[in-house]
């Protein structure tokens, strides 16, 4: 099943069922774009890779706020909608869509090699993020959709 026919199989759902399908998509999406982190890949695709190794933590991984911020913001029986980002995690966007551009660095403080701590000035710097896509409309996320909401019709029959 690829993403346009999702609407279609929806449609055809008796009343019944429809019921109980926000929850078991909300469930899915939510849980597929967090396995996204994992496999460093979208929809088949895999994520560009770091230009440098990391020392600790993983790609996009480095303190677990992004893949924790993934949560469903609306389920409804007309739609639902999972979203990612907040405030501590305002580059949600950048690295799903990708960014080239100035970013303002705001002032921060930083350890210095002897131990001691230096304040840093706020500058602007330019940045060239590859798309890593961890979110969107996926083939692979319709296809389990469907397999679920079978299991949960198969559960009430």
């Amino acid at each position: 099943m690829d993403w346009n026919g999702l609407s279609d199989y929806f449609d055809g759902l008796a009343d019944d069922i429809i019921d109980d399908v926000p929850e078991v998509v909300a469930e899915t999406a939510t849980e597929y774009f967090k396995e996204t982190f994992t496999k460093k890949e979208f929809d088949g695709n895999p994520w560009a890779p770091a230009k440098k190794a990391k020392h600790t933590g993983s790609l996009l991984i480095e303190s677990g706020n992004l893949v924790n911020s993934i949560k469903p913001s609306y389920i409804g029986t007309d739609k639902v909608v999972i979203s990612a980002g907040s405030d501590k995690v305002s580059y949600a966007q950048a690295h799903n869509e990708g960014f080239t551009g100035m970013a303002l660095i705001p002032a921060h403080t930083r350890r210095t090699k002897k131990g001691g701590i230096a304040n840093v000035r706020e500058y602007n710097r330019r940045m060239n993020l590859p798309q890593r896509q961890f979110m969107g409309e996926a083939n692979e996320l319709a296809a389990v959709m469907v397999e679920r909401i079978e299991d949960a019709i198969a559960k009430k029959i």
